[in-house]
C-alpha cells in the first residue's frame, strides 16, 4: 500500500477523523507532501520518451491510484454524519485533482482513455467546459451557422454537462475538449469567412472523426438538397464528384479515436455512402434493358411484395447485389416507378426492412403457387420418364 493511499483510505476515513480529529492538520500536510513526491517523479518520466513502456506503465498506475482515491473520498462525503468533515476532504480533494489535472496535461497520450472519470475530476472539468462551449456556441452564430447543426456539433458536450449522474471515460472528455479548442480556433476572427464556413467546419468535424449517427444523416440530407437543385443527372453527379474529393483531402482517422471509439470514421462512412449514390446515378442514366420485342419486362407483384421477394432472394444468396440502391433500380421499370423518384425510393426501402403482416401473407401465397407450379413439373418429367 503506497502512503498516498493509506493516508487517504485510512487516517483520513470517517471513523478515523471522529476519533482524531485534532490530526486532521498533519494528515493534509502529510498529503501535501506525498503529493509533492509523487509530482516530482512524474516530472523525471518525463524525460523519457512518449511511448515508453515504463513511463506509460507508471503513468497509468499513477492515474488509476489517483482515480480511485478521488472516488474514495466522495464517498466519504456521501457517508452520514460526516458534514463537519466537509472542508477537509474537500482540501485533500484538491490536492489529488491537482495531481489528474498534471497527468492530463503532460502525459495525455500516456494516460488509460478507457477508464472512467472521477467524480470530482468530472465535476472540475464541467466547470472549465462550459464557457467554452458557449464562446463557441456564440462565434458560430456569428457565422451563420444554423442553430439546429450547432446544436448537433455541441450535443455531446450538452450531454456531460447536463447529466452528472452519468460517466464518461478519460477518452471521451479528451475529444471534447479537442472538439472545443477546434471550433474556438475556427471561430476566432480572421480564420474563416461566413462563406466558407459551413465548409469549413465539416473539413474540421471529419477530421475529428465526429462519428455520431445524427452528424451522418444530417451530411447525407444536406447533399440530397444540394442535388435536387439540379434536373440533370449530370450535374447531380458533378455535387457528388465534389463532394467526394473534399471527404478525401482530409487524412483517414485512427478508428480508436474519435466521438465513438472503435466504430465506422465518419470519413469511411461518407466516402461509402457517396460511392454508392453515385453509383445509383450511373445505373438512372444507363438505358432500360427490354426484351426481344421491345417492351420492358413487368410484374404484377404491388412495391411492398417486391421489396419483401427482393429481401428473400437477397438473403438466401439467389441475387447478388451492391447495394439496395440497385434493387430498386432494378425493380423500378417492372413496378411502373420513377427511378429518380427520392421519395419511391424511401418507401421502397421501408417496405423493404418492414413488411407488413399482409405482405408476407401474400407473398407466401405467390410462393405456394410457384410450390404447386414446380411439383406440376416434376409429376410431368416423371410422367415421361415412365413411359
Amino acid at each position: 500500500m503506497t502512503l498516498l493511499n493509506h493516508i487517504v483510505t485510512v487516517q483520513l476515513c470517517p471513523q478515523a477523523l471522529t476519533e482524531m480529529i485534532g490530526e486532521v492538520p498533519q494528515c493534509l500536510e502529510q498529503l501535501q507532501s506525498e503529493k509533492n513526491r509523487v509530482t516530482a517523479l512524474l516530472l523525471r518520466l518525463s524525460d523519457l520518451p512518449a511511448g515508453n513502456a515504463r513511463r506509460t506503465a507508471a503513468v497509468r498506475y499513477w492515474q488509476r491510484t489517483i482515480a480511485r482515491l478521488l472516488d474514495v473520498l466522495r464517498s466519504y462525503e456521501d457517508t452520514p454524519g460526516t458534514h463537519s468533515f466537509t472542508r477537509h476532504y474537500a482540501a485533500a480533494t484538491q490536492q489529488l485533482l491537482q495531481v489528474m489535472t498534471g497527468l492530463e496535461q503532460h502525459f495525455r497520450d500516456d494516460l488509460a482513455p478507457d477508464l472512467l472519470l472521477p467524480q470530482a475530476y468530472a465535476r472540475s472539468a464541467r466547470s472549465i467546459l462550459l464557457p467554452r462551449m458557449l464562446q463557441a456556441e456564440r462565434g458560430m452564430g456569428r457565422l451563420n451557422i444554423d442553430a439546429p447543426f450547432r446544436r448537433l456539433m455541441l450535443e455531446p458536450v450538452w450531454n456531460f454537462l447536463e447529466r452528472p449522474e452519468e460517466r464518461i471515460t478519460f477518452g471521451e472528455l479528451f475529444f471534447l475538449r479537442d472538439l472545443l479548442t477546434r471550433l474556438l480556433f475556427f471561430t476566432y476572427p480572421g480564420s474563416t469567412t461566413a462563406d466558407r464556413a459551413m465548409i469549413d467546419v465539416h473539413h474540421l468535424l471529419v477530421d475529428l472523426n465526429f462519428n455520431a449517427a445524427g452528424y451522418f444523416v444530417f451530411c447525407v440530407e444536406s447533399v440530397r438538397r444540394e442535388m435536387l437543385k439540379y434536373r440533370s443527372f449530370r450535374e447531380r453527379m458533378r455535387v457528388l464528384a465534389w463532394c467526394l474529393r473534399e471527404v478525401k483531402r482530409i487524412p483517414p482517422a485512427d478508428r480508436q479515436k474519435g466521438l465513438r471509439p472503435g466504430s465506422f470514421p465518419i470519413r469511411d462512412q461518407l466516402i461509402v455512402w457517396l460511392e454508392e449514390e453515385r453509383i445509383f446515378i450511373r445505373h438512372l442514366m444507363a438505358p432500360v434493358a427490354r426484351s426481344a420485342d421491345g417492351a420492358p419486362w413487368t410484374t404484377r407483384l404491388t412495391v411492398p411484395q417486391a421489396a419483401l421477394m427482393a429481401r428473400v432472394y437477397l438473403e438466401e444468396g439467389l441475387v447478388k447485389t451492391a447495394s439496395l440502391q440497385q434493387v430498386f433500380v432494378s425493380l423500378a421499370d417492372m413496378l411502373h416507378l420513377r427511378k429518380a423518384d427520392t421519395i419511391a425510393e424511401d418507401a421502397f426501402r421501408v417496405k423493404y426492412q418492414n413488411p407488413s403482416l399482409s405482405t408476407i401473407t401474400a407473398c407466401k401465397q405467390w410462393i405456394g403457387k410457384i410450390l404447386d407450379r414446380l411439383n406440376d413439373y416434376e409429376s410431368q418429367m416423371r410422367t415421361s420418364a415412365d413411359h
